[in-house]
């Protein structure tokens, strides 16, 4: 039988152990709770005005734009009766309708039916974009690295010139890209 001291010693132990263990599943806590949305911007724009124009007035050639009554982001010119030498020019407006700011960081001309020859060259510091063919040449004139906020409007002027290797009665098609990149992904200075 163990002595009246020892059952002291043992019991004190025993309930000092009880008392951490207490401690230890006493202890409050509580966890809280973060939620949250993101909604992302985007990026959009329109075509919002062309009017055309004949660099020489001889009432011969005309030039004619329009915005596609499908597709506002589409342009649609026509040069009716060109011939060598000839020059039209249309000014062009996109409004902005994305919600972040965008740099117009590149313009691409897409060689369509007939023409042959292509050679592209664009100039970040002029903002101008040239596409010479055998048969026309056609430059953007405006705009390029410009940066655009929500309801900005950018103006630029598209001329196309009917080159000397311009057969008769023939029909030449192309398309102008032009490119919108959010401004912190630009290469644009």
């Amino acid at each position: 039988m163990p002595s009246k001291k020892c059952t002291i010693v043992l019991f004190g132990i025993v309930l000092l152990a009880l008392a951490s263990l207490g401690v230890g599943y006493g202890l409050w806590s509580k966890i809280l709770y973060v939620n949250g949305t993101v909604e992302t911007g985007n990026v959009d724009a329109e075509w919002t005005l062309v009017g055309c124009f004949d660099i020489e007035d001889k009432d011969v050639g005309t030039t004619s734009g329009r915005i596609d009554p499908d597709d506002a982001q589409i342009l649609h010119f026509l040069i009716e009766n060109g011939y060598p030498s000839y020059i039209g020019d249309c000014e062009v407006e996109f409004t902005y309708l994305g919600t972040i700011p965008v740099h117009v960081e590149a313009i691409r001309f897409i060689p369509g039916t007939g023409l042959t020859g292509c050679t592209f060259d664009q100039d970040i510091y002029t903002g101008s974009f040239v596409a010479t063919c055998d048969q026309l040449t056609v430059e953007w004139v405006d705009g390029l690295c410009a940066q655009l906020h929500e309801r900005s409007k950018l103006a630029s002027s598209l001329r196309v010139h009917v080159e000397q290797k311009a057969e008769q009665s023939s029909k030449y098609t192309f398309g102008v890209e032009v490119q919108l990149n959010q401004w912190n992904e630009s290469k644009c200075p």
